[in-house]
Parts: C-alpha cells; structure tokens; sequence
C-alpha cells in the first residue's frame, strides 16, 4: 500500500477498518483522496503524512469503510416512479383486504376516471394465499381505472374499469408471448401475465411526463445513496430517459453514477422497428462520462418463478406449465446479432433454466459474427444452470447477473412453486463461483428493495424473509465473496474495475462508511447494516 510522497490530501479517513477488497482483500487502517481520486491507502502513520492544514481529516473511531455498493442490475428510473405509487408490497400489507383499502384510499384522493397504479404484492405472503382480482379491485376503485403489478414485474391485476378502457373482454384473443388469465366461463379475472398482455392496458395510461421522470430520477438518487449504492446498472430504459438523467445529472441530481442499458423492445413496437432502433442508436459500449455513461442492450425472454412465468425445463409444482417464453427464438437472435455487430454489450433476462438454455445459444451464435470473450455479455437472473450453461458462460466470457435479495423477499413463493427439490438450486452462487463464472449482485429494484445488505445476507445465510425458508444451504459463500459480488465484480460487469469496486490507489473515491464490522459481526447482522456516510468521488453525499 505504497504512495507518492508530497501530495497533500483533500480528505483523510483515518483510524478505521478499510475493506480494500483488493485482489488479496487487504484491511487498511486510512485511506487519503486528492479531488476524485484515492491517492494512498494504508497504515495511519503512512496516511497522516498526506494531511496538510486545509485537509478535511475524518476519525472513523474504529468504524468499517468499503467500497462504494455496485448494484448490477436494477430500474432507477422505476424506482423513483414506484415511490409515488400506491404501496402493496409486504410489509407492511398483510392481506386482499389491506390492498384494497390502500387503493380505495388513493381513489379517495382522485377524480373519476384517473388511474390508479400500484406495485409489489406476492400472493404467497397474503393472508387470502391468492392473487387479488379484478372484483377485488372494483370494490376498492370502481369508478377509477386500476393497475397493480406483482412484486415481481411480470404479472398484473386490472379492475374492470381498466379492462373497458382497454376492450379486453372474453373475446379477445390471448396475445404472442403474454396470457389474458380467463375463469371457467372464459371471463378475464383482471390477472394478466407478461408485458405482451399487459401493454394492452399500459398504454391507456398516460405516461409521466419528462419532468415528472427527473424527479423520480432525483429521488431514486437520493435513496440510492442513503443505501450506500454509488453505481448501478439501470437496466433497459428509453432515448428519451436517457436524455431525462443527462438533465438530472446537468441540475445535480445525480449522486450515483449510472451505466444505461438501451431497451431492446419499447412497449408494442414491432420487431422492424426495435431493429431499426438498434442499428441508429448513436451509441455503442463505454459512450459517456464519469457518472452516466452507456453500457449496452437489454433483453427479456421469459418471466418470474413467482408469477409462474420464468421459462423452466420442467413444468412448476401441481401445474402443467412451464412458462413463458416472450420472444420468438429466432427474433432474439437478429436482436442480438444487430447489437452485436453496432459492439454492444448485451444482457438478457433469463431466469428460467429454459430460457437460459437458449440465450447462452444465442449468445454462441452471434459469436460467430464478432467475437464476444471479454465483452462481459450477461444472463440476468439465471436461477437454473446446467452443467452444459457453465461450460457456456466460461467458453464465452459470459457474466452473471444475480438478486440474492429474490432469495429473501421472494423465496417463499419460489419453494411453493417449483418444490423443496429444485429450490436447492435457485441462484446457485457457490457453483457459479466454483465453476470460475463471474457473478454480480444486485435487487433489480423495485422488483424488490434496493436496500444492498439484506441482499448481500442472503447470499451468506440463504434464507427467507416471513416463513425463513432455507434454500439451497449448501450454495451459501463466504462473506468476502458476497462482498466481492456487491463492489468489484460489479464494477467488472460495468466495464468499470480500474475505476471503481475497490479502494486502491488511482481510483475513484467511492466509499462508504458503516455502522458494524461485516466480516466479524453475527451473521444475522449483517441485514441490518446501515450507513453512516456515504462518499462519491471525493464529496459526501450521504450523512446520517
């Protein structure tokens, strides 16, 4: 931990516990930054040397600092956007009835004929153990057009009003890739299954204007920060909201740095046009600055296991299905071959162990028209790999994008709909590890909370949040691994190691400051650490 003598620090962290998570994970003492940069890291002796008279010198009396928290894939956008909508996520909504008063309540405040949106139930954690209905929702808002997504994005539930609005009645036909959920009679039950099925309502919506989507960007950033989160990969968003965070960023909003992934498909465009999209993005991998800089295209291919849509090789529990598959094969292939040959980084949506046995295919395809080894091509999610996946990932350089944090919110429903058997599999990070792949970490936010720790916990304990369901035990890792996945693999995955995801000498100062000692508290601990201070690129953003 050697430094350039003479060079007088801006600001000296000094007599704390510096998890460097350098390449042989070294704990310092201090660490000294000149601007944005990290200048010295090392003993308190060797640090003191770097403070000069206006120096702004911070006594950590003891507490733990580590990298700035990399979430690796996550909406920020939708994150902000979902903090002004109705709340249905459990906690603290306990039950059918609890959602419909939440609602009714948000209609209370509307005139008739405003929607009404709302995010984040799992069936599995309501008392009534089933999904909410269009008659639910008509009691609570039935004057109001109604729109609640389940925890995990892929499933919705619409009042009548919503569906009138829409024209989806008996008649209409189920849409390619997405499921109109029907009774016995043939009737829609408000449940709809997949962005196909639901854009047919969503765009009756009136979308949040541009100003609207900066100050959603703004609060997001804010959160972000009080979570300890100092990059994140926002994964799959528009021109247009790209142009919204390079305004965020030119106002001072940004206090996180963002690594854009382009949408693949916008709503219900046709295949022609994201094509063409694609091919006249005027970017390509690594445009930008600093703090918002574009790293590639997104796809999704397949749904969630809690919504029984994930795409799985064997049908879910007590049900002959085994999912959906979003995208025709073969058009997710000229999708990714036109990204491919623009140099694009792509990451798809996998979570299923079927639709990751055919984007890593995919993926080998479009090898053969520009090498991808290196790249950091990604499968997002990916709860089931087989032997013959991690053969693929090494083959081809392919990176992980893991959410322990499903594990913990979502495990519950996870255990009742593919069985105590192959939950032991559920995002396997010691065989992932083991097998050489990379995986980073993340929450994919509003999917579940952004909160970092909890989510880094649960790749160490494997456990559930309500019922504490273990899942899959003997694919826990240490905690210098999970750590490692939150902060420098990250960063790789973000093209971004020599920059930020560890605290040496020429990086970017990202930093945060914490209540506790994650590698020596109990391990039940570790969920509930908070930040004391937060610190991008030299400037405290964050201070409780």
């Amino acid at each position: 931990m050697t430094h350039r003598k003479g060079v007088f620090a801006d600001l000296v962290l000094l007599n704390g516990k510096i998890l460097t998570v350098n390449e042989r994970f070294d704990v310092a003492e201090a660490v000294a930054v000149k601007g944005d940069r990290i200048i010295a890291v090392g003993s308190n002796s060797e640090i003191k040397d770097r403070i000069a008279e206006d120096t702004e010198v911070i006594d950590l009396e003891g507490k733990t600092v580590m990298p700035g928290l990399i979430d690796s894939h996550l909406h920020m956008l939708g994150t902000g956007l979902s903090m002004l909508m109705v709340n249905c996520r459990t906690p603290p909504v306990k039950s059918i009835e609890d959602i419909k008063l939440a609602v009714k309540k948000r209609a209370e405040s509307l005139k008739p004929g405003e929607w009404i949106e709302g995010r984040g139930w799992d069936q599995a954690k309501l008392i009534e153990h089933r999904n909410p209905t269009r008659w639910d929702l008509d009691e609570a808002a039935p004057d109001n057009p109604v729109f609640l997504i389940r925890t995990c994005g892929h499933v919705v539930v619409v009042n009548s009003k919503a569906l009138e609005i829409s024209g989806i009645d008996k008649n209409t036909p189920q849409p390619i890739g997405g499921t109109i959920v029907k009774d016995e009679h043939g009737e829609p039950t408000g449940l709809l299954l997949e962005q196909p099925a639901f854009i047919l309502v969503k765009k009756k919506i009136p979308p949040p204007d541009f100003e609207r989507k900066i100050e959603a960007i703004k609060m997001a950033s804010q959160a972000f920060s009080e979570a300890g989160l100092t990059s994140v990969i926002e994964a799959g968003i528009t021109e247009e909201e790209m142009r919204a965070y390079q305004i965020a960023q030119q106002r001072g909003f940004l206090t996180v740095r963002v690594n854009m992934m382009l949408r693949g498909v916008a709503e219900d465009e046709s295949e022609e046009e994201s094509l063409r999209r694609i091919r006249n993005f005027p970017m390509t991998t690594g445009f930008g600055n600093d703090m918002i800089r574009f790293l590639g295209l997104k796809l999704l291919i397949d749904g969630g296991i809690g919504g029984r849509t994930a795409l799985l090789r064997e049908p879910y529990e007590n049900e002959e299905n085994c999912g959906i598959l979003t995208m025709p094969e073969d058009k997710l292939q000229r999708l990714v071959d036109a990204a491919n040959i623009k140099g694009m980084n792509v990451g798809i949506h996998c979570a299923g162990g079927g639709a990751m046995d055919i984007v890593l295919k995919t993926f080998e395809n479009t090898d053969k028209i520009n090498p991808i080894k290196g790249r950091r091509f990604s499968i997002i999610h990916a709860y089931q790999p087989s032997e013959e996946n991690f053969e693929q990932c090494r083959r081809f350089g392919v990176c992980v994008a893991s959410q322990p944090s499903f594990l913990y919110y979502l495990g519950d429903s996870y255990y009742e709909n593919v069985g105590a058997k192959r939950s032991e599999w559920l995002k396997p990070h010691r065989a992932w590890i083991d097998n050489g792949i990379l995986v980073a970490a993340g929450t994919d936010s509003p999917v579940t909370p952004y909160l970092p720790f909890p989510s880094l916990w649960t790749s160490i304990a494997r456990r559930t949040e309500v019922k504490g369901t273990p899942l899959g035990v003997d694919q826990k890792i240490t905690r210098e691994e999970a750590i490692r996945m939150y902060t420098l693999n990250g960063a790789y995955l973000a093209l971004r190691e020599d920059e930020v995801g560890s605290i040496e000498q020429g990086k970017l100062a990202d930093l945060v400051v914490l209540d506790r000692d994650i590698l020596k508290c109990l391990e039940d601990e570790i969920k509930d650490t908070k930040i004391v201070k937060t610190i991008l690129g030299g400037k405290t953003v964050y201070s409780s």
